[in-house]
C-alpha cells in the first residue's frame, strides 16, 4: 500500500530519532519532542504542553533532558537551542551546520576523552548511578554490543509493563558494569521490586550494592536472598497489622522486628508480649519494652504462650507468698507484668528515640 504525506504545514524531525532512538524513547518523550519541534518558532508554556500532549508535568523536564543527552535538542550555548526558563520553555531553530554539533560538556572547560569502563575494580564511591553519565545513543550501543543485556532490558520492560525511562536504563547498565551483576540477575531484581510494588531506581540500587558487598552474585544466592526478603516483608506486614501500625516501621523498629524473626519468636508469643505492654496506664506501644520481655522469656527457655502463662502464674504465687509473709503486709494488686521487675519496667517505659 502506497502512503503519501498530505501537503500543508510541516516541520523537520532529525533522522537519528527514527533510526536510533525510537526504541529508547518513551511515549511521553516522543510526544514532547514532536510538540517542541512543531512549535520551534515560539516560546512554549509547560502548562500548554501538559494540556495538549496529555503528559504529567514532571515528564516535560525528563523529556527535554533525554533529547538533550541524545544531541537532538541542544543547550543555550549552541544553536538550535532549547532552554528551560522559570515560566516557559523557549525553543529556537537554526539551519543545520555542516559538521555535527556536539553537546557541550558541563565540566571541565577543556574537553577530555573519557573511556567508559566495562567492569572497573571498585564500586563508585557514591554507590549509585547518580554520577554515571550515559547518553541514549550510548545505551543503544551498549545493548547492540551485548545481546544478553539487551534481552534482559526487554524482559525487564515486560515485567514493568512499560518502556523503561532513560534513568532506569542507565541504572540497569550501571549495576551491570560497575557492580558486576549479570543480566539474568538484573531481571530477577526488577521482577522482585515489581512484585512488592517498589520498582524504584534508588531501592533497586541499594539492594544491588548490598548484593555486591555480600558476594550475592549467583542465581542461587540471589534466589535465596529474595526468598528471605519476601518472608521478611510478610513477617513485618503481619506485625504491622497486629500492632495496628499505619506507617512503615522506622529503622530502629525494623531492627527489632528482624531480630524477632531471626530468633524464631512465634506470632502468638509476640502477640502475648504485646498485650502485656498495652496493659500499662498510658496504653503506649513500646518496642524496647516488648523486646525485653521476649528476651527474658528466651533466656528462661520460654517458647510458647502456655509456658509464658505458667511462668506468670508461678511468679504471682511466689510474690503473693513473699508478701503475705512480711509483717503488716496486705495482699497487693497483681503487677502489670510479671516478666520484668518494676524498676526495669520504669526504665524501659522512658521515651525511647525512633520507636
Amino acid at each position: 500500500m502506497d502512503l503519501f504525506v498530505r501537503r500543508g504545514q510541516q516541520f523537520s524531525v532529525p533522522v537519528s530519532v527514527a533510526d536510533h532512538l525510537l526504541g529508547l524513547a518513551s511515549h511521553d518523550q516522543l510526544k514532547v519532542l514532536l510538540y517542541v519541534l512543531c512549535h520551534a518558532d515560539a516560546p512554549l508554556d509547560p502548562e500548554q504542553i501538559v494540556r495538549v500532549c496529555k503528559v504529567p508535568p514532571e515528564a516535560i523536564e525528563e523529556a527535554l533532558v533525554f533529547w538533550q543527552d541524545a544531541n537532538i535538542l541542544l543547550t543555550a550555548d549552541t544553536p538550535p537551542t532549547v532552554t528551560l526558563q522559570a515560566g516557559s520553555v523557549a525553543a529556537q531553530t537554526a539551519a543545520p551546520p555542516v559538521q555535527p554539533v556536539q553537546m557541550p560538556q558541563s565540566v571541565p572547560a577543556e574537553p577530555q576523552p573519557q573511556a567508559v569502563p566495562q567492569k572497573p575494580a571498585a564500586v563508585r564511591s557514591d554507590n549509585s548511578s547518580t554520577g554515571f553519565s550515559l547518553m541514549p545513543s550510548e545505551i543503544a550501543e551498549r545493548t547492540r554490543q551485548n545481546p544478553r543485556l539487551a534481552e534482559a532490558i526487554e524482559t525487564a520492560q515486560m515485567c514493568v509493563g512499560k518502556p523503561l525511562t532513560h534513568t532506569e536504563l542507565k541504572s540497569l547498565i550501571w549495576m551491570h558494569e560497575y557492580l558486576g551483576l549479570e543480566p539474568d540477575i538484573l531481571v530477577m531484581l526488577v521482577a522482585f521490586c515489581v512484585e512488592i510494588g517498589a520498582f524504584q531506581v534508588r531501592y533497586m540500587e541499594q539492594i544491588a550494592v548490598e548484593w555486591q558487598e555480600r558476594g550475592v552474585t549467583t542465581h542461587a544466592l540471589v534466589e535465596e536472598d529474595i526468598s528471605r526478603r519476601m518472608q521478611q516483608r510478610s513477617f513485618t506486614g503481619q506485625l504491622m497489622k497486629l500492632f495496628e501500625m499505619h506507617r512503615t516501621p522506622t529503622a530502629k523498629q525494623q531492627e527489632f522486628i528482624d531480630d524477632w524473626q531471626r530468633s524464631g519468636y512465634s506470632l502468638d508469643l509476640i502477640r502475648y508480649a504485646y498485650e502485656k505492654t498495652r496493659n500499662q496506664t498510658d496504653d503506649r506501644m513500646n518496642f524496647s519494652y516488648l523486646n525485653a520481655i521476649l528476651k527474658r522469656w528466651k533466656d528462661s527457655g520460654i517458647k510458647t504462650v502456655a509456658q509464658a502463662e505458667q511462668a506468670d502464674e508461678a511468679f504471682y504465687a511466689a510474690r503473693k507468698k513473699k508478701t503475705q509473709s512480711e509483717p503488716g503486709s496486705t495482699n497487693p494488686a497483681k503487677p502489670a507484668d510479671s516478666s520484668l521487675d518494676m524498676d526495669m519496667i520504669a526504665q524501659l517505659m522512658k521515651p525511647y528515640p525512633d520507636t
